[in-house]
C-alpha cells in the first residue's frame, strides 16, 4: 500500500479514536479494504498489499519499526474453501506459495501476555465478513490502545494463510519458545464477524472425556458483555457436536486451544437447528460472492456499522482488565 494513503487514512480517523465512538474506526478501514483489497488469497500479491496495509497503518497509527515484527513462511498448497456458484470471484494475483505473519507489541506492566488475531487473507471474494472484518477491529484497537496502561502485554498478530489450513497461526505457534508460550494468559481470536445474524462468544475446550474445561475467560467475557449492555451469546446449551460454550474450532484459537491456551472467540453467526448458517436468510456469507460489503449493507442496513461497534467495545473493556489468570 502507498505510504501516503495510510498516513491520510490513519490521520483521518485520529481525532475519532479520543472518542468512544466504537466501531467508526474499523468501519473506515473495512471501507478501503472493500474498494482495494479483493481477493486475498494466500500467498498471492493481493495477502501481500494487505500485509502493506496493516504494517502501514501500525507505522503510521504511532508504533515503531520495532514493535512490528514481519515473518515469512512458505505455505502448502491449498485451496480456499468457496460456493461453486461465485460469479464474481477475484484470483488476487501471482502466487508465490509465501505469506507472512503481522505482529505488533504493545507493553504491558507485565510480561504476561494476550494475544489478539486476525486472518487478512481471504476467499476469492472482497472478503469484508471473513475477515477484513476482524483485521479491522484488531487495528482500531491497537491504535486505541497505544497509550493506554494495561497490566499485560498484549500482542496483535495478523496471520496469513488462514483459509487454505491455518498456516499462520500454526507457523506463529510453532515459532514460540516455551516461555513465550508459558507468559500467553489469553488467545482472543476475531474471524468473521460482520455479517451473522446473532454476536457469539466461545471458549473452551473438551477433554478426553468430553467434559468442557477452560471456560473461564468466555464466561467472563459474556459477564463484561452483559454488564455494558452488549449484544453478545453464548452458544446454545444441549449441542452435542459443539458443546457449549464452545464452537467451530476450523479457525486460527485452535492451535492456541491446543497449548491448554484459554481463548476467547468472536463470531457472528446463526445457530439455526444446531449449526452455523451465518444468517437465516441468505445461509453462508464467507465463501460466497455475498462477501461484500455493498450487498451486507443493502439487505441487513447498519447490521455491519452496530456489529463493528459491538465486538470493538467489548474488545476494549476486556484488554483493560487486569485478571485473566
Amino acid at each position: 500500500m502507498d505510504n501516503a494513503k495510510a498516513l491520510s487514512l490513519t490521520q483521518e480517523i485520529a481525532e475519532s479514536l479520543k472518542e468512544e465512538d466504537y466501531g467508526i474506526q474499523s468501519y473506515t478501514f473495512l471501507e478501503y479494504i472493500q474498494e482495494n483489497l479483493p481477493g486475498r488469497i494466500a500467498g498471492t500479491e493481493k495477502e501481500k498489499e494487505m500485509a502493506s496495509f496493516i504494517s502501514a497503518v501500525l507505522l503510521n497509527g504511532g508504533y515503531s519499526e520495532n514493535d512490528i515484527k514481519i515473518k515469512s513462511f512458505d505455505i502448502e498448497e491449498g485451496v480456499s474453501l468457496m460456493d461453486e456458484s461465485v460469479e464474481n470471484a477475484f484470483d488476487g494475483g501471482k502466487n508465490s506459495q509465501s505469506s507472512q505473519n503481522i505482529e505488533v507489541v504493545k507493553n504491558g506492566e507485565s510480561e504476561k501476555t494476550i494475544i489478539v488475531g486476525a486472518h487478512y487473507d481471504s476467499a476469492r471474494t472482497h472478503g469484508v465478513d471473513d475477515n477484513g472484518s476482524g483485521v479491522a477491529v484488531a487495528l482500531e484497537n491497537a491504535l486505541r490502545m497505544i497509550d493506554v496502561e494495561t497490566q499485560y502485554t498484549i500482542r496483535y498478530v495478523f496471520f496469513g494463510a488462514e483459509e487454505t489450513g491455518l498456516h499462520g497461526s500454526r507457523e506463529y505457534v510453532n515459532s514460540l519458545k516455551e516461555k513465550e508460550k508459558d507468559n500467553i494468559v489469553l488467545m482472543i481470536n476475531i474471524d468473521s464477524i460482520l455479517a451473522g445474524d446473532n454476536l457469539y462468544l466461545y471458549g473452551g475446550s473438551i477433554n478426553d472425556k468430553g467434559v468442557v474445561e477452560n471456560v473461564e475467560a468466555v464466561k467472563k467475557a459474556y459477564e463484561i458483555a452483559k454488564k455494558a449492555n452488549l449484544p453478545m451469546q453464548l452458544t446454545p446449551e444441549g449441542n452435542i457436536d459443539y458443546p457449549h460454550p464452545t464452537g467451530q474450532k476450523r479457525s486460527d484459537h485452535a492451535h492456541f486451544s491446543d497449548l491448554g491456551i484459554p481463548y476467547i472467540y468472536f463470531e457472528a453467526t446463526n445457530w439455526l437447528n444446531g449449526l452455523p448458517v451465518e444468517t437465516e436468510k441468505h445461509g453462508l456469507i464467507m465463501h460466497s460472492d455475498k462477501d461484500d460489503l455493498s450487498f451486507i449493507e443493502n439487505e441487513y442496513g447498519d447490521r455491519a456499522k452496530d456489529t463493528l461497534a459491538n465486538y470493538s467495545h467489548l474488545l476494549h473493556l476486556i484488554l483493560q482488565e487486569d485478571n485473566w489468570e
